[in-house]
Parts: C-alpha cells; structure tokens; sequence
C-alpha cells in the first residue's frame, strides 16, 4: 500500500512537471512574434542611438584682437620668410601675445609673453579701454618692427649667453635673430639647419 501511494506522489509530480513545461513552452507563432519585438526594439534603439545629440565640439579658439606680419630673412638664404604677431584675448590687457617665427612655410619657433608684461609704464591705461587698445596696438607694431638678423656678438655671448647651445648647432652660427619684448626683455636666437628650428641661446632683461 505504501508502494502504490510512492508511484502515486511521483506519477502527480511528474504531471505537474509537465503542465508547468507546458506553461512555458512558447507556441511557433509566439516565437516569430518575440523574434519580431526583439528586432524592432533593436531598430528603435539603433535610431535612437542616431538621432541622439553628439558630444558637443570644444569650442573654438576667439579670433586674435591684433595680427601683423612681416618678412624677414630668418636663416640668411631665404627672404621670403616671415613673422607673424597675434595678440588674443577679453581686452588688451589681459591678452596672449604670440610671435611666431616661419621658414619656407613652417612654424620654427614660437615666443609667448603676456600683454599685462608690456604695460609696466602705462599701467594707468586700464582705466581708459579705448587709449589702453590704441596705445597696445602701437606698442605690438614697434615690437614687430624691432626684430633684426645681425651677427653674434661673441663677447657679450661668452658672458651672458650659453655657449653649449651655440656649440651644438652645425654649421657654428655666425648671425642671430633678436627680439625685444615685454618692456625691457630680449631675446637670441640662432638657426639650426639640421633641425630646422630657431634655438634660444641667449636671454636678457
């Protein structure tokens, strides 16, 4: 009697094993339809993923205030080269100043100073923008006019200038570029035409 009420419980368990297979046993038309619903939420997604805005683009740099440039004859065999002076920023004292100094096209050195460094006599301008524009204007265009190619002064480069620099540089350089800037700052530079830049070997103020 016992026996039979063991294969009782199991033969009932088995039928509820079964019914609840059955109740999760997906007909062929509900497969096609979950294979339908699965690809249109795919598609929305991948629309939505389109349509969705990018990453907004850094903002790009404001227009400089101030550009001059002028030929000069950087490395001595080429009179096409030039100089470019650019001046960005809020207001004229409080900008960046830029020189930069090119060679058959290509940008060889860069000088970066800021305009508060040019107004160490004329601080009282800041009150009047318009005199404080003009006067930085005047100043930038001198500062531009003032750069010249010479030859080395051996002498004062013995005593204030870095002669390892100089030495590094092959052919030895006979002539320098020099630019004064920020009121009383100047600086030297000498052409290396095997890496094809401008190096500093000598600065002063």
């Amino acid at each position: 009697h016992v026996l039979a009420m063991s294969r009782h419980a199991v033969h009932a368990t088995n039928l509820r094993l079964s019914s609840d297979r059955s109740a999760i046993t997906f007909s062929p038309s509900h497969r096609i339809m979950t294979r339908r619903m699965l690809s249109c939420g795919y598609a929305i997604a991948l629309v939505a993923a389109a349509s969705a805005p990018s990453a907004s683009a850094p903002a790009q740099a404001p227009d400089p205030w101030y550009r001059r440039s002028r030929a000069l004859n950087i490395t001595g065999a080429n009179p096409r080269d030039s100089i470019v002076l650019t001046a960005t920023g809020p207001r004229a004292d409080r900008s960046s100043i830029v020189m930069t100094f090119f060679v058959a096209g290509a940008a060889v050195h860069r000088q970066t100073w800021q305009s508060a460094d040019e107004l160490y006599e004329a601080d009282s301008l800041r009150a009047v923008p318009a005199r404080l524009a003009a006067f930085m204007r005047t100043r930038l265009d001198t500062v531009l006019t003032l750069v010249k190619r010479q030859p080395i002064n051996r002498e004062q480069v013995r005593h204030m200038g870095d002669q390892a620099a100089l030495r590094r540089i092959v052919p030895r350089p006979t002539h320098q570029v020099v630019l004064s800037f920020a009121f009383e700052s100047s600086g030297f530079l000498a052409w290396d035409p095997a890496r094809r830049r401008l190096v500093v070997f000598m600065e002063c103020c």
